[in-house]
């Protein structure tokens, strides 16, 4: 095997501008009915104040008049209701935007005052008419307008960070899982049965040889992986160091295994940040795929090309070989799905995957992923 390390100049890369993930919307039809409720529930308790201070001020109930007033006013506020939440997910109040959002926001508190005086407009003449002037009825109104729709905004924040957070624990629940799968992956699959047994078979026959030197090597590369393996069990990403270190002494021993049949390039970017975060054991199985369908399947040497850049915040990790290609061979398996499960998992939209053939024939195994330093996120 002959293994070079360089540092190569940034590839051309695709361009990517994936927006920031903004809350999503979803009101469903028994949400928009606990809001009619919830509001029917404000203009009850203030129904009942009026009543109490009228009975305990010796002063007459207003009458059913007032009560339709009341009505009228905080059902159409419920029916304001959902447009705020989507207002709210559409402008959230996050640092780095809060100020100009908050100015947003006054600027809808007061479009909503302006529709609650439309819809006295409206409805005043079916309930027999408003006092005042509209400049008078919509002063009066303001400071409890704007209240209420702060308040709404408010309830809707928490009912997103609510979901947000319910979201993330299902998808940290879903990395443990896929961790868990990666691992046993490493162990069962990635470190293949029949890996495992051609490895072994390999130590014998080079003792058998006097190749002592050689055997010990294989062993000692298959005990490291073990032990990588096993030390980073419970880590969901590491650091791109690491992950390298892992697929270099894969490498190396499979390149005992196929001595002069297996060439290998590794090339990181001079600039490439090794503290960098990626999934655990993301190189592993696109490398495996490269030596398998790439190499193994053949009689003469084949090449199995790494590279690591950067561009555009985005890390950029690509394997190479020059075997026969995916469709000539219709390359699947469990660590590719397994791969693209877990980068979906971990970075949702803002990923890239693709298993394509290359320019000048074989396979090219490209992953793009968010560029985070571990220091970082410390």
């Amino acid at each position: 095997m002959s293994l070079a390390l360089a540092g190569t100049p940034d590839c051309a890369t695709t361009a990517r501008a994936d927006a920031a993930a903004r809350p999503r919307f979803a009101v469903r039809w028994a949400e928009v009915g606990l809001m009619f409720a919830a509001w029917t529930l404000v203009g009850a308790f203030g129904l009942t104040q009026s009543y109490l201070a009228a009975l305990f001020g010796g002063q007459p109930f207003p009458g059913l008049r007032y009560v339709a007033w009341n009505l009228e006013s905080v059902w159409l506020w419920a029916a304001f209701t959902p447009p705020m939440f989507w207002l709210a997910a559409r402008f959230p109040l996050e640092r780095g935007i809060r100020v100009r959002n908050l100015g947003l926001h006054a600027a809808f508190a007061l479009g909503f005052a302006v529709l609650d005086l439309g819809g006295d407009v409206v409805f005043g003449p079916l309930l027999g008419g408003y006092r005042g002037t509209l400049a008078e009825r919509f002063f009066a109104k303001l400071f409890i307008n704007v209240f209420s729709y702060a308040a709404v905004v408010g309830i809707a924040h928490a009912v997103q960070y609510n979901r947000a957070l319910a979201e993330k624990r299902e998808r940290e629940a879903a990395l443990e899982s896929e961790l868990l799968k990666a691992r046993l992956q490493a162990l069962e699959m990635q470190i293949h049965p029949h890996f495992l047994f051609n490895t072994l078979h390999a130590v014998a026959s080079l003792i058998r040889v006097k190749e002592d030197q050689a055997a010990i090597r294989m062993l000692v590369g298959l005990s490291d992986l073990l032990r990588i393996a096993l030390r980073n069990r419970d880590a969901q990403e590491v650091p791109l160091r690491e992950e390298l270190d892992f697929a270099r002494r894969y490498l190396e021993v499979e390149g005992i295994r196929f001595e002069d049949r297996l060439r290998v390039v590794i090339d990181v970017a001079a600039d490439a940040p090794l503290d960098a975060l990626v999934p655990n054991l993301i190189l592993q199985p696109l490398v495996e795929n490269a030596i398998r369908h790439g190499v193994e399947a053949r009689a003469a040497a084949g090449l199995v090309h790494m590279e690591v850049t950067h561009a555009g915040g985005m890390l950029r990790l690509r394997v190479t070989d020059d075997g026969p290609g995916p469709k000539a061979n219709g390359r699947r398996g469990v660590g590719l799905a397994n791969t693209r499960e877990r980068l979906a998992h971990l970075y949702g939209a803002r990923h890239r995957f693709v298993l394509a053939a290359g320019e000048d024939g074989g396979a090219v195994a490209l992953v793009e992923i968010p560029l985070r330093l571990a220091t970082a996120d410390a």
